[in-house]
């Protein structure tokens, strides 16, 4: 993968690193309000292993919002502590995110296809619904890995930093 040298073709790898930390975990934190604000009965959550009426028992007991929240609460620790690794310029701290980024990065995809497949095939003609998510799910997809890349390319320049060494660095990089 070739590196990328500029954010948005104005601003350096870092800054792009430093803001997609700061969005992730501004995103995070509006999730879980909405997720604890809104009406719980605007969410379905399944399963696909239990029986509906398990994953209602599941609902109504707010086991899914739980796992949510904590799930987007390591969301905002790792994004904390890349804002940290890039600031300290340590590349094995950047390193927890750029894994998982590329793990939800699949899994994001899956679920827009499983999504948009799902209310393809709906008795109810949801059709526009399942090309809205579809198309803007992909658009979404898109920008995340461009975010991503933006990450993974600071991560590979602090990586390469590092292994030169502070004091063998050409003078221009210092």
């Amino acid at each position: 993968m070739k590196r990328l040298q500029t954010f948005c073709c104005c601003a350096s790898t870092r800054t792009g690193s430093i803001i997609t930390a700061c969005l992730g975990i501004i995103l995070a934190i509006a999730t879980i309000i909405m997720i604890w604000v809104l009406d719980r009965h605007n969410v379905s959550y399944r399963t696909f292993i239990f029986a509906e009426d398990f994953d209602k028992k599941l609902a109504d007991m707010d086991i899914p919002r739980i796992i949510l929240t904590i799930n987007l609460c390591f969301t905002v620790l790792i994004c904390g502590l890349l804002i940290i690794a890039i600031l300290k310029r340590r590349s094995w701290l950047m390193l927890p995110w750029v894994v998982l980024g590329i793990v939800l990065a699949i899994g994001l995809l899956i679920s827009i296809l499983h999504t948009s497949i799902t209310y393809y095939l709906d008795e109810q003609d949801r059709t526009i619904l399942a090309t809205f998510i579809l198309i803007g799910g992909l658009i979404y997809l898109c920008i995340y890995l461009y975010l991503w890349a933006i990450v993974f390319s600071h991560y590979l320049d602090v990586r390469d930093e590092e292994e030169r060494g502070r004091y063998r660095k050409a003078p221009y990089k210092r």
